[in-house]
């Protein structure tokens, strides 16, 4: 059900920052949007409020120190988390409203972090480099986030399995079954999460598992080891797609082999050759689009073919770490947001026409 009010709201909050029309949700395909005045900045936790999570670079870390990110669907929003090693201590939840195109500081960093362990006395988790291991579990409504380099050394046991209640602002550290023990965590994971299955898809050094939040469960599906590589599901081949660090793969999830099949990676080189791009999924084009810096690079899964777009007005790429979970497909716009630089704009990338569907609908035209 598409809203009637939607659209009208959002072109009043377009036109109040300056943007012409409808914003992403109007723009021509194949172009860049820039969002004036959204820098991180205007929420990052200040530098001068509390030294103890300050660290080397500050609230920005959860950017640019190997920072994810995830699409929170049902309240239409990117949410960041981040930090870690000697960046940044703060263990707070960033989140951008596509809709309002506002920042908003969702929690507030625990004030005394203890270097090197994974659980703050508070019972909140410690800030970390995230990575690719963030997702948003659509059907049970929660935040995920697993693994990462902790604040202090940076090397760490990090292994917990954690979700945020974005309802009562609360942590829980899920302490899961099954398979937990296998997993080798560590460094530049990806992750996914599937609608169908209802699963969150983990690619690391250990191999490939999914993470069953309802069962409160993981499970081992493959020895394959993957690093520095972003996975997107294709929910309507039942593909986990697999791309970065000189590699692309696809692992079909119904058929119950889990086996890697190569991805052609001709016109895709410089896009595949970097560690953990922006890829995501785009079900209106069914196909994977992906960016780290520079061009746009579209993979289509019958074909298995990449066509390279070299598209004016890209912003530039974080300066550390991958791009991440910070690169998403927006169903409210019918757009890829991305988030590159604590100083900078957030950007949005217009692959096709349309405007997209307005997030929990029936609520909005209450209102």
């Amino acid at each position: 059900m598409k809203s009637k009010s939607f659209p009208i709201l959002a072109a009043a909050l377009y036109a109040a920052a300056g943007l012409a029309a409808e914003g992403p949700a109007a723009a021509a395909a194949n172009t860049w949007v820039e969002i004036p005045k959204t820098s991180f900045r205007t929420v990052g936790f200040p530098r001068d409020k509390n030294p103890k999570v300050d660290g080397v670079c500050g609230s920005g870390s959860v950017i640019c120190a190997w920072g994810g990110g995830t699409l929170d669907t049902k309240r239409n929003r990117l949410i960041l988390w981040g930090g870690g090693h000697a960046d940044y201590a703060g263990n707070e939840l960033y989140a951008f409203d596509i809709g309002k195109l506002t920042w908003e500081r969702l929690t507030e960093p625990f004030p005394e972090p203890v270097k090197d362990q994974e659980v703050n006395a508070d019972g909140t988790p410690n800030s970390r480099h995230t990575y690719g291991g963030l997702d948003y579990i659509a059907h049970a409504d929660r935040f995920f986030g697993s693994a990462g380099s902790l604040w202090g050394i940076g090397f760490a046991k990090c292994n917990l399995t954690w979700t945020f209640d974005f309802e009562k602002k609360k942590w829980e550290n899920r302490e899961p079954g099954g398979d937990t023990a296998k997993r080798k965590t560590g460094f530049e994971i990806g992750s996914a999460y599937d609608p169908e299955t209802k699963k969150v898809w983990w690619c690391e050094n250990g191999g490939l598992f999914s993470y069953d939040y309802d069962a409160n469960a993981w499970k081992q599906h493959s020895q394959e080891a993957y690093y520095a590589q972003t996975p997107t599901v294709d929910a309507k081949r039942g593909l986990l797609v697999v791309a970065g660090n000189k590699k692309a793969y696809t692992v079909d999830l119904r058929g119950g082999k889990f086996t890697r099949v190569a991805l052609p990676t001709e016109g895709a080189e410089e896009f595949v050759a970097k560690a953990s791009p922006g890829f995501d999924y785009d079900p209106v084009a069914d196909k994977c689009v992906g960016w780290s810096g520079g061009k746009v690079y579209v993979l289509d899964l019958d074909k298995k073919t990449w066509e390279a777009k070299d598209v004016p007005g890209a912003p530039l790429p974080t300066p550390s770490g991958g791009t991440y979970g910070r690169w998403r497909y927006a169903p409210s716009v019918n757009a890829f947001v991305v988030v590159t630089h604590p100083d900078k704009n957030v950007f949005f990338y217009k692959h096709t026409a349309g405007a997209g569907n307005a997030p929990n609908a029936a609520l909005v035209e209450k209102k």
